[in-house]
C-alpha cells in the first residue's frame, strides 16, 4: 500500500450484528458491524506509517488474522540535477570574472 490508498479489511465466521473491532500493533484501525450472513467489510486506516509487515486482527468473539506490508518511500522531486547544474554556471561565471 501507498499513502493515500484506500485499505479495507473484509472477513466471515462473526456472529451476525456482532461488533468488529480492527487493531495492529495494539492501536484501533477500524470497526464495523457484521451483516445477517456474519460477513464483514470495514476501512483500515492506520494514524502512523512504519515500514514493514503489520498483522491486522479483526475481533468479532471470533479473532480472524490478516497482514499488510508497508513501505516508505521518499524523491528528491528531480530538483538535485537542476541544483548541480546551476552551481556549476555559477562558479564558472565567478572564474570568468575574476581571471578575464
Amino acid at each position: 500500500m501507498k499513502p493515500g490508498d484506500a485499505l479495507s479489511a473484509t472477513g466471515k465466521g462473526c456472529t451476525p450484528g456482532e461488533r468488529v473491532t480492527l487493531t495492529s500493533d495494539g492501536e484501533r484501525v477500524g470497526g464495523a458491524y457484521a451483516d445477517a450472513t456474519g460477513a464483514f467489510t470495514a476501512a483500515v486506516e492506520f494514524t502512523r506509517i512504519e515500514a514493514g509487515r503489520h498483522t491486522v486482527v479483526a475481533d468479532c468473539g471470533v479473532r480472524l488474522t490478516g497482514a499488510v506490508e508497508q513501505v516508505v518511500t521518499s524523491s528528491s522531486g528531480g530538483h538535485s540535477g537542476t541544483l548541480v547544474v546551476l552551481v556549476f554556471f555559477v562558479l564558472a561565471g565567478i572564474t570568468l570574472i575574476r581571471f578575464p
